[in-house]
Protein backbone atom coordinates (compact mmCIF):
# COMPACT_ATOMS: atom_id res chain seq x y z
CA UNK A 1 0.00 0.00 0.00
CA UNK A 2 2.83 2.40 0.86
CA UNK A 3 4.53 1.65 -2.47
CA UNK A 4 1.25 2.33 -4.31
CA UNK A 5 0.81 5.63 -2.47
CA UNK A 6 4.35 6.71 -3.35
CA UNK A 7 3.80 5.81 -7.01
CA UNK A 8 0.57 7.79 -7.09
CA UNK A 9 2.31 10.79 -5.50
CA UNK A 10 5.15 10.64 -8.05
CA UNK A 11 2.65 10.40 -10.89
CA UNK A 12 0.84 13.48 -9.58
CA UNK A 13 4.10 15.42 -9.32
CA UNK A 14 5.07 14.35 -12.86
CA UNK A 15 1.73 15.51 -14.29
CA UNK A 16 1.89 18.78 -12.36
CA UNK A 17 5.29 19.50 -13.94
CA UNK A 18 3.55 19.33 -17.33
CA UNK A 19 1.26 22.21 -16.34
CA UNK A 20 2.06 25.90 -16.14
CA UNK A 21 -0.14 26.22 -13.06
CA UNK A 22 -0.64 28.98 -10.54
CA UNK A 23 1.23 28.59 -7.22
CA UNK A 24 -2.04 29.70 -5.60
CA UNK A 25 -3.82 26.51 -6.66
CA UNK A 26 -6.82 26.33 -4.36
CA UNK A 27 -7.24 22.56 -4.37
CA UNK A 28 -10.99 23.06 -4.07
CA UNK A 29 -12.97 20.45 -5.98
CA UNK A 30 -16.30 21.91 -7.03
CA UNK A 31 -19.30 19.65 -7.44
CA UNK A 32 -20.97 18.60 -10.67
CA UNK A 33 -20.42 15.98 -13.34
CA UNK A 34 -20.04 18.50 -16.17
CA UNK A 35 -19.11 22.12 -16.78
CA UNK A 36 -21.73 24.78 -16.11
CA UNK A 37 -21.43 26.02 -19.70
CA UNK A 38 -22.48 23.88 -22.66
CA UNK A 39 -19.62 22.38 -24.69
CA UNK A 40 -20.06 23.08 -28.40
CA UNK A 41 -16.80 21.63 -29.69
CA UNK A 42 -13.49 20.19 -28.52
CA UNK A 43 -10.30 18.62 -29.80
CA UNK A 44 -7.19 16.85 -28.50
CA UNK A 45 -4.17 19.09 -29.21
CA UNK A 46 -1.57 16.37 -28.74
CA UNK A 47 -3.45 13.98 -31.00
CA UNK A 48 -3.67 16.56 -33.79
CA UNK A 49 -0.12 17.92 -33.61
CA UNK A 50 1.89 14.88 -32.52
CA UNK A 51 3.75 17.35 -30.30
CA UNK A 52 4.57 17.53 -26.61
CA UNK A 53 2.38 17.84 -23.52
CA UNK A 54 3.46 21.46 -22.89
CA UNK A 55 0.63 23.31 -24.65
CA UNK A 56 -0.46 26.54 -22.94
CA UNK A 57 -1.53 29.47 -25.14
CA UNK A 58 -4.53 29.93 -27.41
CA UNK A 59 -5.36 32.60 -29.99
CA UNK A 60 -7.43 33.22 -33.12
CA UNK A 61 -6.00 34.61 -36.36
CA UNK A 62 -9.16 36.48 -37.33
CA UNK A 63 -9.91 34.26 -40.31
CA UNK A 64 -10.02 30.47 -40.12
CA UNK A 65 -7.50 29.17 -37.61
CA UNK A 66 -6.63 28.85 -33.94
CA UNK A 67 -3.06 29.27 -32.74
CA UNK A 68 -1.77 27.04 -29.92
CA UNK A 69 1.57 27.75 -28.25
CA UNK A 70 3.68 24.74 -27.33
CA UNK A 71 6.50 25.13 -24.81
CA UNK A 72 8.52 22.12 -25.94
CA UNK A 73 11.67 23.58 -24.39
CA UNK A 74 10.06 23.16 -20.97
CA UNK A 75 10.34 19.41 -21.59
CA UNK A 76 13.95 19.53 -22.84
CA UNK A 77 13.28 20.36 -26.48
CA UNK A 78 15.39 22.78 -28.50
CA UNK A 79 12.55 24.89 -29.94
CA UNK A 80 9.14 26.19 -28.90
CA UNK A 81 6.35 26.13 -31.47
CA UNK A 82 3.13 27.73 -32.61
CA UNK A 83 0.65 25.15 -33.89
CA UNK A 84 -1.90 26.50 -36.36
CA UNK A 85 -5.10 24.42 -36.22
CA UNK A 86 -8.18 24.82 -38.38
CA UNK A 87 -11.13 26.37 -36.56
CA UNK A 88 -13.71 24.33 -38.43
CA UNK A 89 -14.38 20.72 -37.53
CA UNK A 90 -12.88 18.26 -38.29
CA UNK A 91 -9.92 20.16 -36.89
CA UNK A 92 -6.59 19.62 -38.62
CA UNK A 93 -3.03 20.82 -38.18
CA UNK A 94 -2.56 23.52 -40.86
CA UNK A 95 1.08 24.38 -40.22
CA UNK A 96 3.70 24.86 -37.52
CA UNK A 97 5.75 28.01 -36.88
CA UNK A 98 8.74 28.46 -34.57
CA UNK A 99 8.56 30.87 -31.66
CA UNK A 100 11.29 33.46 -32.07
CA UNK A 101 13.28 33.67 -28.86
CA UNK A 102 11.05 32.60 -25.94
CA UNK A 103 12.44 29.72 -23.88
CA UNK A 104 10.93 27.55 -21.13
CA UNK A 105 7.14 27.59 -21.49
CA UNK A 106 7.46 30.18 -24.26
CA UNK A 107 4.56 32.38 -25.33
CA UNK A 108 1.48 32.01 -23.12
CA UNK A 109 -1.94 33.43 -23.93
CA UNK A 110 -2.44 35.09 -27.33
CA UNK A 111 -4.70 37.78 -28.75
CA UNK A 112 -5.46 39.18 -32.21
CA UNK A 113 -5.79 42.95 -32.58
CA UNK A 114 -6.97 43.06 -36.18
CA UNK A 115 -3.53 42.89 -37.79
CA UNK A 116 -1.12 40.94 -35.59
CA UNK A 117 -1.20 38.21 -32.94
CA UNK A 118 0.36 39.15 -29.59
CA UNK A 119 1.92 36.94 -26.92
CA UNK A 120 4.56 37.06 -24.19
CA UNK A 121 6.82 34.89 -22.03
CA UNK A 122 8.15 37.71 -19.82
CA UNK A 123 7.83 41.52 -19.79
CA UNK A 124 8.36 41.69 -23.56
CA UNK A 125 5.23 41.22 -25.68
CA UNK A 126 5.97 39.91 -29.18
CA UNK A 127 3.68 40.24 -32.16
CA UNK A 128 3.46 37.97 -35.19
CA UNK A 129 2.06 38.20 -38.70
CA UNK A 130 -0.78 35.64 -38.75
CA UNK A 131 -0.33 35.08 -42.50
CA UNK A 132 3.33 34.06 -42.29
CA UNK A 133 4.05 33.24 -38.64
CA UNK A 134 6.94 35.72 -38.70
CA UNK A 135 7.68 37.83 -35.63
CA UNK A 136 7.19 41.47 -36.65
CA UNK A 137 8.11 43.36 -33.49
CA UNK A 138 7.69 43.69 -29.74
CA UNK A 139 7.04 46.13 -26.92
CA UNK A 140 7.83 46.12 -23.21
CA UNK A 141 5.15 45.95 -20.52
CA UNK A 142 6.31 45.81 -16.90
CA UNK A 143 2.84 45.34 -15.40
CA UNK A 144 3.76 41.78 -14.44
CA UNK A 145 6.22 39.05 -15.39
CA UNK A 146 5.25 37.23 -17.48
CA UNK A 147 2.42 39.03 -19.30
CA UNK A 148 0.52 35.72 -19.39
CA UNK A 149 -3.00 36.81 -20.28
CA UNK A 150 -3.47 38.81 -23.49
CA UNK A 151 -6.67 40.51 -24.66
CA UNK A 152 -7.51 43.49 -26.91
CA UNK A 153 -10.77 45.43 -26.79
CA UNK A 154 -10.14 47.66 -29.80
CA UNK A 155 -8.45 50.38 -27.73
CA UNK A 156 -6.47 48.76 -24.91
CA UNK A 157 -4.57 45.55 -24.25
CA UNK A 158 -5.18 43.62 -21.01
CA UNK A 159 -2.80 41.34 -19.17
CA UNK A 160 -2.41 39.49 -15.87
CA UNK A 161 -0.55 36.54 -14.39
CA UNK A 162 -1.13 34.40 -11.29
CA UNK A 163 -2.48 37.25 -9.14
CA UNK A 164 -5.92 38.76 -8.54
CA UNK A 165 -5.15 41.75 -10.80
CA UNK A 166 -5.92 42.41 -14.46
CA UNK A 167 -3.99 45.32 -15.97
CA UNK A 168 -5.14 47.65 -18.74
CA UNK A 169 -2.25 48.42 -21.10
CA UNK A 170 -1.76 51.40 -23.42
CA UNK A 171 0.75 50.88 -26.24
CA UNK A 172 1.69 53.50 -28.84
CA UNK A 173 2.04 50.99 -31.67
CA UNK A 174 5.81 51.45 -32.03
CA UNK A 175 8.00 48.35 -31.89
CA UNK A 176 10.64 48.62 -29.18
CA UNK A 177 8.66 51.09 -27.10
CA UNK A 178 7.45 50.71 -23.52
CA UNK A 179 3.73 50.53 -22.76
CA UNK A 180 2.02 52.15 -19.80
CA UNK A 181 -0.50 50.33 -17.60
CA UNK A 182 -2.98 50.68 -14.76
CA UNK A 183 -4.65 48.12 -12.51
CA UNK A 184 -8.05 47.65 -14.16
CA UNK A 185 -9.56 44.91 -11.95
CA UNK A 186 -8.74 42.98 -8.77
CA UNK A 187 -11.71 40.64 -9.06
CA UNK A 188 -9.93 37.33 -9.82
CA UNK A 189 -10.29 35.82 -6.37
CA UNK A 190 -8.38 32.57 -6.98
CA UNK A 191 -5.21 34.40 -8.10
CA UNK A 192 -4.76 32.13 -11.08
CA UNK A 193 -5.07 34.43 -14.11
CA UNK A 194 -3.87 32.70 -17.27
CA UNK A 195 -5.91 33.89 -20.26
CA UNK A 196 -8.23 36.74 -21.14
CA UNK A 197 -10.68 37.21 -23.99
CA UNK A 198 -12.68 40.31 -24.88
CA UNK A 199 -16.29 39.52 -25.80
CA UNK A 200 -17.65 42.39 -27.89
CA UNK A 201 -21.21 41.02 -27.85
CA UNK A 202 -21.76 41.78 -24.15
CA UNK A 203 -19.28 43.55 -23.92
CA UNK A 204 -17.29 41.81 -21.19
CA UNK A 205 -13.96 40.18 -20.41
CA UNK A 206 -13.62 36.44 -19.83
CA UNK A 207 -10.66 35.39 -17.64
CA UNK A 208 -9.45 31.78 -17.55
CA UNK A 209 -7.48 30.59 -14.53
CA UNK A 210 -4.94 27.91 -13.64
CA UNK A 211 -5.66 27.40 -9.94
CA UNK A 212 -6.94 23.82 -10.31
CA UNK A 213 -10.48 24.80 -9.29
CA UNK A 214 -11.99 25.18 -12.76
CA UNK A 215 -13.17 28.78 -12.29
CA UNK A 216 -13.89 31.04 -15.26
CA UNK A 217 -14.52 34.70 -14.41
CA UNK A 218 -16.73 37.15 -16.32
CA UNK A 219 -15.98 40.85 -15.80
CA UNK A 220 -17.79 43.90 -17.11
CA UNK A 221 -15.70 46.52 -18.89
CA UNK A 222 -15.20 48.53 -15.71
CA UNK A 223 -13.41 45.50 -14.24
CA UNK A 224 -16.25 44.53 -11.90
CA UNK A 225 -17.22 40.88 -11.49
CA UNK A 226 -20.42 39.87 -13.29
CA UNK A 227 -20.29 36.21 -12.32
CA UNK A 228 -18.13 33.09 -12.44
CA UNK A 229 -18.58 29.60 -13.89
CA UNK A 230 -17.34 26.15 -12.99
CA UNK A 231 -15.64 24.44 -15.96
CA UNK A 232 -14.90 21.21 -14.10
CA UNK A 233 -14.33 18.43 -14.88
CA UNK A 234 -13.27 19.34 -18.41
CA UNK A 235 -11.08 22.34 -17.49
CA UNK A 236 -9.57 22.41 -14.00
CA UNK A 237 -6.29 24.12 -14.96
CA UNK A 238 -6.81 26.39 -17.93
CA UNK A 239 -4.32 27.88 -20.33
CA UNK A 240 -5.08 30.71 -22.72
CA UNK A 241 -8.52 31.61 -24.05
CA UNK A 242 -10.06 33.48 -26.97
CA UNK A 243 -13.32 34.47 -28.62
CA UNK A 244 -13.73 32.87 -32.05
CA UNK A 245 -16.60 31.83 -34.32
CA UNK A 246 -18.65 28.67 -33.95
CA UNK A 247 -21.60 28.22 -36.31
CA UNK A 248 -21.64 31.91 -37.09
CA UNK A 249 -21.58 33.15 -33.48
CA UNK A 250 -18.69 34.41 -31.39
CA UNK A 251 -18.08 31.81 -28.67
CA UNK A 252 -15.58 31.20 -25.89
CA UNK A 253 -12.63 28.87 -26.62
CA UNK A 254 -10.19 27.81 -23.89
CA UNK A 255 -7.17 25.54 -23.61
CA UNK A 256 -7.21 22.89 -20.88
CA UNK A 257 -3.85 21.82 -19.46
CA UNK A 258 -4.92 18.24 -19.03
CA UNK A 259 -4.03 14.69 -20.05
CA UNK A 260 -4.16 15.07 -22.99
CA UNK A 261 -4.12 18.84 -23.50
CA UNK A 262 -7.45 19.89 -24.99
CA UNK A 263 -9.25 22.88 -26.47
CA UNK A 264 -12.95 23.39 -25.63
CA UNK A 265 -15.50 25.73 -27.12
CA UNK A 266 -18.18 26.78 -24.61
CA UNK A 267 -21.52 28.40 -25.38
CA UNK A 268 -21.65 31.90 -23.89
CA UNK A 269 -24.40 33.19 -26.17
CA UNK A 270 -27.17 31.21 -24.45
CA UNK A 271 -26.61 32.40 -20.89
CA UNK A 272 -29.72 33.27 -18.89
CA UNK A 273 -28.29 36.72 -18.10
CA UNK A 274 -28.20 38.37 -21.51
CA UNK A 275 -26.10 41.42 -22.39
CA UNK A 276 -29.28 43.47 -22.53
CA UNK A 277 -30.37 42.31 -19.06
CA UNK A 278 -26.94 43.02 -17.62
CA UNK A 279 -27.03 46.50 -19.14
CA UNK A 280 -30.39 47.15 -17.46
CA UNK A 281 -29.05 45.94 -14.10
CA UNK A 282 -26.02 48.24 -14.37
CA UNK A 283 -28.34 51.17 -15.13
CA UNK A 284 -30.34 50.45 -11.98
CA UNK A 285 -27.16 50.29 -9.93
Amino acid sequence: MKVFAVLMMLAAVSFASQQDASPWASGIVQGGSRAELTILDSFDIEGLTGGTVYNVGLGYDGTANLWVTEGAMQGGGTQNFIRVISLASPHTLVTTYPQYGPSGWGLRDLCFHGTYIFGSDDTVVDYYDPATGVKVGSYTCSAINPNRAQAWDGTYFYTGSFTTDVFQVTWNGVSGSTATYTTWSSAIANGGIYGAAYDADWPCMWVSTASADGVLYQLDMTGALITQFNLLPEVDTAGGCEMAPFNGESQFWVLAQADPDMVYCFDVRSLSLTPETWGSIKTLL
